[in-house]
């Protein structure tokens, strides 16, 4: 008889089953969240139709300070609830017009999220930040990623699990060069 696999093991690697489940899994866990933003699609683009990812993300920073990182602890693995926090977020805004694709990573180096919208693709890997290295990490695993595809600029969102950082020092956008890349920080 046959037996669905929701996650199955792959070359000692577990992953998601098929694309339609790495689809509906995040949409499953989000939706609750998804459905208190209250955020336009139309505010992120620019006149000619290209998405407003710094606006965006600044968006998406006042949002976690406000409600975020609240209702992140409502997700049963404490580890993952910013990053669907942020997957809601970003799904909730592209809606409209855009992409989202979900890597599974599993401590394989993947990208986390690429935000595909028009013609355009945009990179965001997502860490929790427990010490001073993370930051450094972070940008090299995005830098590699923009290397293999082609990109020149890519978004770390680093998740500021310190207790003994304010919320005004975690809350930081600032752009870095890295080996030709444009990376641009998203403190949270």
């Amino acid at each position: 008889m046959y037996k669905p696999l929701v996650i199955r093991l792959k070359d000692g690697q577990y992953q998601v089953a098929n694309a339609v489940y790495r689809e509906v899994i995040p949409r499953v866990l989000t939706a609750a969240r998804q459905a208190q933003i209250a955020e336009r699609p139309a505010a992120y683009t620019l006149p000619n139709g290209s998405l407003d990812l710094p606006k965006l993300m600044r968006a998406w920073q006042a949002f976690w300070a406000e409600d975020g990182h609240i209702a992140a602890e409502g997700f049963h693995y404490r580890e993952a609830g910013p990053h669907l926090m942020l997957m809601a977020f970003l799904q909730r805004i592209l809606n409209g017009g855009g992409r989202i694709f979900r890597e599974y990573g599993l401590g394989r180096g993947a990208l986390d999220i690429l935000v595909e919208w028009g013609n355009e693709r945009h990179a965001i890997e997502v860490k929790l930040r427990r010490d001073t290295r993370t930051e450094g990490r972070a940008i090299e695993q995005l830098g590699r990623y923009l290397d293999a595809s082609g990109l020149n600029e890519g978004w770390p969102v680093l998740f500021d699990l310190r207790t003994d950082v304010s919320w005004e020092d975690k809350l930081q956008m600032r752009d870095v060069s890295y080996e030709g890349k444009l990376i641009h920080i998203v403190g949270c």
